[in-house]
């Protein structure tokens, strides 16, 4: 009987067929640059990189309740810091930009009554207008009317929600707008009157 050598009962290990996450990976690793810089597309938020500093003052507020304008200020300056380029200065002599705003509206109402007339369900509703400008602001920005933004959020005090839980998640809203309002828009005046200007 012949003798087997060892090498011959020796199992290879075969190698393992690339499956298809390495296959996609490869192709995002190569498209991926060629879309974000070749083609002038970008996956960041297109801010306007000629302003470096934002001031935002304490929104006036025409609402008897207090807390709201203190707490939406603050939301929207660490809006400000954490999503966008710009940093928020706290002096106005200091800022290349100035956002601010008035709070015009601010209350809560009834939707659904239980049957013993009791608040079942209700909403919390905030309004405010705002306007961001350079510093000092242009004569086409004077003249522009602020933004107003409105945002409404419902609760059940039965399931322990509470009229201040509601308009914290409402001013969370609007911080969120109003930031997304900063982004440059896709066109300017310019480019929509064309070569000729009308």
């Amino acid at each position: 009987m012949t003798p087997v050598s060892a090498s011959e009962h020796e199992i290879r290990p075969q190698a393992r067929p690339r499956g298809r996450r390495s296959v996609f990976g490869l192709i995002l690793l190569v498209l991926l640059p060629i879309a974000a810089s070749g083609c002038g597309y970008s996956i960041r938020a297109p801010f306007d990189k000629s302003v470096r500093t934002v001031f935002v003052p304490m929104l006036r507020s025409r609402s008897f309740r207090r807390d709201i304008p203190e707490q939406l200020t603050k939301m929207i300056q660490d809006e400000i810091q954490n999503r966008t380029t710009y940093k928020v200065v706290g002096r106005p002599e200091e800022a290349d930009t100035i956002l601010e705003g008035t709070i015009n509206f601010a209350d809560k109402n009834i939707i659904v009554e239980s049957p013993f007339n009791l608040p079942r369900q209700l909403n919390s509703t905030i309004a405010v207008s705002v306007k961001w400008t350079h510093n000092p602001p242009t004569q086409a920005e004077k003249n522009k009317a602020p933004t107003i933004i409105a945002e409404t959020v419902n609760f059940v005090p039965e399931l322990g929600e509470t009229a201040t839980t509601a308009f914290y998640s409402v001013n969370q809203r609007l911080a969120t707008q109003i930031v997304d309002m900063m982004e440059q828009p896709w066109f300017t005046e310019a480019d929509l009157k064309g070569p000729t200007g009308r």
